[in-house]
């Protein structure tokens, strides 16, 4: 059985520079640690996407074109694993192979969110995937409730980090209080609200879209487009991280935004604080993250205090932190789960 990974964006050079130990395997979504599960995989760029456009009409066109062309493409793969979903499934299913395993992060948003002739096409090519695989309960949960896909075809898996990249580290003393995330399900406004007056340094690690129309008081600085060494340092050097969220039925952002960036800090051996949501409890434990209401600044403020203050409290977090990401939410727990759906799929 051979099995193709297609990402949203290129990944051939990233794989390249995650075996030569220069880069996270996160986004790999588990492929490299197939074959120690028996299931030989490889990472397939689309042609129409390996050199591309990143603005305007010829983006846009090729966006959509690749899933046409990639069932073509791949002829020779048995299963495709990848979070495209709008045509590829379905154009597939006309070639007859290969089956496609959807990775869903954001399709039940995606379909909030579509107007009435995409959804239809969304869920024809829902239909006709092979499978689907979530990485919460809740994102499992919105696909059955809102479009109305077969449950016995949608499976969750808990959601995996390179714990060997994103490394612990000793507690930072003094260090700053620390964001990251670009999904504009974010929620910098309560962020920025909770960190003013407040007598310690924050870092956003965002990009410009997400902190439009936000105020940002005199402590909080912005860092965006670093590598990530430089990311991974800013978790080493941070008293705490803060996941702040919208609320659960917001439109913007996807249903599961939010979770890398836990999982990272987690691993990072950092005490979190986590807007409370659906698609994030799963991975929030009580002796490492503290929870506050949605767009509540008032609360949140006090939970960065609480840990700030608390050093002694905040390590032993950190240290719990870690080790939940070592047991249970590593890309190699994701790839052996993964393992057993696609070898599902590839019986049927």
């Amino acid at each position: 059985m051979r099995v193709a990974f297609v990402y949203p964006n290129p990944r051939e050079e990233l794989a390249r520079q995650v075996a030569a130990g220069k880069a996270p395997d996160t986004a790999l979504l588990g492929q490299n640690h197939l074959a120690g599960f028996g299931i030989e995989s490889f990472v397939y760029d689309s042609a129409l996407r390996r050199v591309h456009a990143t603005h305007g009409l010829a983006h846009r066109a090729t966006w959509i074109a690749r899933e046409a062309t990639l069932p073509w493409e791949l002829r020779k793969a048995d299963i495709v694993v990848t979070p495209l979903v709008n045509l590829l499934p379905l154009f597939a299913r006309l070639q007859r192979r290969p089956r496609v395993l959807v990775i869903s992060y954001g399709t039940a948003s995606l379909w909030a969110r579509a107007s009435r002739p995409r959804r239809a096409l969304l869920g024809a090519s829902l239909k006709a995937a092979a499978g689907i695989v979530t990485i919460s309960e809740a994102g499992r949960d919105r696909l059955i409730r809102d479009i109305g896909v077969d449950a016995s075809r949608v499976q969750s898996v808990p959601f995996g980090i390179d714990e060997a990249f994103w490394r612990a580290a000793p507690p930072a003393s003094q260090g700053h209080v620390l964001t990251v995330g670009r999904d504009l399900a974010r929620d910098y406004e309560t962020f920025a609200e909770a960190l003013d007056g407040l007598p310690v340094r924050a870092v956003v690690v965002a990009k410009d879209e997400n902190l439009r129309g936000v105020r940002l008081p005199p402590n909080v600085e912005v860092r965006a487009h670093i590598p990530l060494e430089e990311l991974r340092q800013l978790y080493a050097d941070a008293a705490c991280v803060v996941v702040p969220m919208v609320r659960d039925g917001d439109p913007r952002g996807t249903e599961s935004s939010g979770n890398t960036a836990l999982l990272e800090a987690m691993a990072c051996g950092r005490a979190t604080v986590v807007t409370d949501r659906a698609s994030l409890r799963e991975y929030i434990y009580a002796d490492a993250t503290v929870t506050t209401p949605p767009q509540d600044p008032v609360a949140l403020k006090a939970a960065i205090e609480r840990l700030i203050d608390g050093p002694e409290e905040t390590a032993a977090m950190g240290a719990a932190a870690r080790r939940h990401v070592v047991e249970r939410h590593t890309t190699t727990h994701f790839a052996e789960l993964l393992s057993g759906i696609i070898t599902q799929v590839g019986a049927r």
